[in-house]
């Protein structure tokens, strides 16, 4: 009975790690390395973009990829902090409140000018969502692995200098 346990057991390690040998893996989805697959694959992004009605707005954006779908969609939660200045904090800034918002997201190759460029779109559930949160669609350009910028619907970034809108990966 051990035996079979064991062949058992070593016949559905060779599968997992055969799945991603020959460099099946595309940049969506969990590989780590030559043949390891890990197939929960989470990544979370901050960042401090501008604000109209406060010193900045922190960002931080867990994506959370479906395997299931070759990691080219999923669910995010988003949890948007409102900052404004305080000169008693030791980091000069106070958090003035913050909204949450979740939902799903696409990964979707551009097109046209955007052709080449990779995008995220963010869609909101409201039910699963904070009051205040932002009910439209959020954008972001896949700069690289690490790095996401906020564009427009249009999948336009920001052309107004010195603004910040890039969210970088902090697992």
């Amino acid at each position: 009975m051990k035996k079979i346990l064991f062949f058992a057991g070593a016949a559905m390690s060779a599968l997992a790690l055969g799945a991603c040998s020959g460099n099946n893996c595309s940049s969506y989805n969990a590989c780590s390395g030559p043949g390891t697959c890990n197939l929960d694959k989470d990544k979370v992004y901050t960042g401090v973009l501008p604000a109209a009605d406060a010193d900045g707005i922190r960002y931080t954006l867990k994506l959370d990829y479906d395997d299931d779908k070759n990691f080219m969609e999923g669910g995010y939660d988003l949890l948007e902090t409102y900052i404004v200045g305080d000169s008693v904090s030791a980091t000069g800034y106070k958090d003035a409140g913050s909204v949450r918002s979740e939902g799903d997201f696409t990964v979707m190759k551009g097109d046209g000018a955007n052709s080449g460029k990779t995008y995220i779109k963010l869609v909101q559930d409201p039910g699963e969502s904070s009051k205040g949160s932002d009910s439209g669609h959020l954008y972001f350009l896949v700069e690289s692995d690490s790095t996401l910028v906020m564009v427009n619907a249009e999948l336009q970034e920001s052309t107004i200098p010195g603004l910040n809108y890039t969210l970088k990966i902090v697992k």
